[in-house]
């Protein structure tokens, strides 16, 4: 069987479901079809959204009624630090909301998720084949590209004008064309699971045992992202629609090695509980078996994103650190900005200096986005006053660039990628500046054993952010408690010998 397509999109989830949307939406007659292995999609990581690819999901994707029916509104981001784990869980230092967040953003069940989004290009007359897997692949440009297909125990062998790689991680473009480059500087690691009967951190026993704690808080806890932070690690703890929870984490194997144990699941909850608040969310839990995953080298990229007849969306663009759960922003700006392209070239346009500009500004603002925010924050992701000045500089930040353009009039709002202009360049140095300090910092206290000394009876509400010019405050909160813990630091005396619990699951308390 020979086809020829004008668009055929390899991988059927979010990234390649929306830019084959969109297009089909737009242009009616073209012929596009999607390639998608599965039979049907499983759950997978990338279950928080932060505020620009929620605004993505709701206003240009239209899945409000989805969202509002089927998934979870998520109740912000909140930090969990400690310094011991024999400490009561209602003395870990705590960042986040007082109250509900101003902005959208949701807890997804990426199943049903995928499922809506490749239905609703279906429903503008893509056409899908699936399960199929692609066997052969032939670059020879726009108009002259081949891909054999086995769709079932049928082979066919089909055209396409323009191919879309959304194959994710298995990046099946990057990787044939060898542009894909671990980021070997960020040799991060991840292990996650979905757990049943966790704790619910509003239910009734919280509010009976521990009033004090449960009452300053006016948002929903249990609803929120909820990180446990440690020295070169952090965990998750995202809830889903039906009772599951997915429980992550996510370290540094420069400085962090996960303890031995009988198998994932039990290595994954044993760690999670020296943190005094995992220790309460996880006690009665228990890993859905199968359900029990692994990946090593997160972060990655692709040299060149878009070229001659090919382009990729998502994460087989690269991949950076799930911290911010900024995983649906990449695909927000790829999806649209190849979107973009591909609608003027099907117009009869010549993109070819779009095209250059957009591999020249994707990995600008990669990069950038890197350096800025998550070069060695693993190094003081365990610090609770440290994060703090991170806290305030980095979602500060992202408020007065991302988001601010992502709910502005900005014509290419969704596809400008931030931190690629002269602007996102002059707020990278600054942030690079920050982030490089206090990595230097937290690297001090652990020599000198006073790292984590505010991890224990602190409580930073923030009354939320909002986008655009207005949370320029907070940066000044952060500059004003980054120069002041940079005082501390000038003035306080460090030892030479490195703490012996460097690169296990808790810092020692100081000497």
């Amino acid at each position: 069987m020979q086809s020829a397509y004008d668009l055929v999109v390899v991988g059927g989830a979010i990234a390649g479901a929306s830019t084959a949307f969109l297009l089909k939406r737009q242009n009616p007659s073209l012929r596009v079809l999607i390639i998608e292995k599965t039979e049907q999609f499983d759950r997978k990581v990338g279950e928080s959204t932060s505020e620009v690819g929620a605004c993505f999901l709701t206003r240009v994707l239209n899945l409000s009624n989805h969202l509002g029916q089927e998934q979870i509104t998520k109740s912000g981001l909140r930090m969990w630090f400690y310094r011991d784990s024999q400490d009561c869980y209602t003395r870990c230092a705590e960042i986040g909301p007082k109250h509900q967040t101003r902005l959208p953003a949701f807890q997804l069940d990426r199943s049903k998720l995928d499922e809506v989004v490749l239905k609703k290009a279906q429903d503008v007359g893509c056409e899908l084949w699936r399960p199929a897997k692609v066997m052969d692949l032939e670059l020879g440009g726009e108009g002259n590209n081949r891909i054999e297909v086995r769709v079932r125990d049928e082979a066919r062998t089909v055209s396409a004008r323009w191919v879309i790689d959304a194959t994710g991680r298995n990046a099946l473009i990057a990787r044939t064309l060898k542009l894909f480059r671990p980021l070997d500087t960020h040799p991060i690691n991840s292990i996650w699971a979905r757990f049943r009967q966790t704790t619910d951190l509003d239910g009734p026993e919280i509010w009976e045992s521990a009033p004090g704690f449960a009452e300053p808080c006016w948002a929903m806890r249990q609803w929120a992202t909820n990180h446990l932070m440690g020295y070169g690690w952090w965990g998750w703890l995202i809830p889903l629609k039906g009772g599951d929870c997915s429980v992550g984490l996510v370290y540094d194997n420069r400085i962090f090695e996960l303890p031995p144990g009988p198998n994932l699941g039990a290595r994954l909850k044993s760690h999670l509980m020296t943190h005094p608040m995992g220790k309460k969310a996880l006690c009665d839990a228990q890993w859905i078996e199968k359900d029990v995953h692994a990946l090593s080298n997160l972060a990655y990229y692709s040299t060149q994103t878009i070229g001659d007849g090919w382009a990729l969306v998502g994460d087989a663009a690269g991949f950076l650190d799930p911290l911010y759960s900024q995983g649906f922003d990449f695909i927000s700006y790829t999806c649209f900005a190849v979107f973009e392209m591909l609608s003027d070239r099907f117009a009869g346009k010549d993109i070819s200096k779009a095209r250059d500009d957009y591999n020249d500004s994707y990995q600008k603002q990669f990069h950038t986005w890197f350096e800025s925010i998550y070069k060695d924050k693993y190094y003081y992701l365990g610090d609770a006053e440290l994060m703090t000045v991170a806290f305030y500089m980095d979602i500060g930040a992202y408020f007065i660039g991302p988001v601010g353009q992502a709910y502005s009039n900005h014509p290419h709002r969704y596809s400008a990628l931030p931190y690629s202009g002269p602007i996102g360049q002059l707020f990278g140095r600054v942030m690079r500046c920050y982030n490089a300090r206090l990595a230097a910092i937290a690297k001090r206290r652990i020599a000198a054993g006073t790292y984590g000394l505010q991890n224990l009876d602190a409580r930073l509400f923030l009354p939320g952010f909002v986008p655009g010019p207005r949370s320029f405050p907070y940066m000044l909160t952060g500059i004003r408690k980054w120069l002041a813990v940079e005082c501390k630091n000038r003035f306080s005396r460090s030892r030479s010998d490195v703490l012996p619990g460097i690169g296990q699951a808790t810092p020692l308390a100081p000497s």
